[in-house]
């Protein structure tokens, strides 16, 4: 029996012109606590998954995207919930200097996208570190 659907949930894959991820430590008092993981949050019953990442992104490191994608939905079942996911690529604001400090509430990193399958991560981002790395493969990541 498949269990009831606990959240949606908006990630958000955000790019550098050097192809490197931006990915935050989730706190130690939270669902899979001190892993890295893309930058996101549950969906408002108002809102459309794309205006939910860009609010979650924009909230979570002050940045608002450019060339915003939907990559793809997947769901995971953990042994307490169950969530669904909407995930999305973006690009970082042009000219946007590397040196730049963000205002995060916890730490942050950016990871060339290569090393991603490396890092230790919620269960659940697996199956979307590989639709991420499809899309980039393929070129169809925005650059420009």
């Amino acid at each position: 029996m498949a269990k009831k659907l606990d959240a949606l949930i908006t990630l958000v894959a955000m790019l550098n012109e050097n192809d490197d991820v931006f990915l935050l430590k989730r706190k130690s008092d939270v669902h899979c606590p001190d892993v890295w993981s893309f930058p996101g949050g549950k969906i408002e019953t108002s809102e459309t998954p794309l205006d939910a990442a860009v609010r979650e992104l924009k909230e979570e490191t002050g940045i608002k995207g450019r060339l915003w994608r939907h990559i793809g939905k997947h769901s995971h079942a953990y042994d307490d919930r169950h969530l669904a996911f909407y995930f999305f690529f973006c690009r970082t604001p042009k000219n946007m200097p590397k040196e730049t400090t963000l205002n995060t509430e916890s730490a942050y990193m950016w990871c060339p996208i290569q090393q991603l399958k490396e890092l230790n991560m919620p269960k659940a981002n697996q199956n979307l570190i590989s639709m991420l790395m499809d899309c980039y493969d393929q070129d169809l990541c925005p650059t420009s």
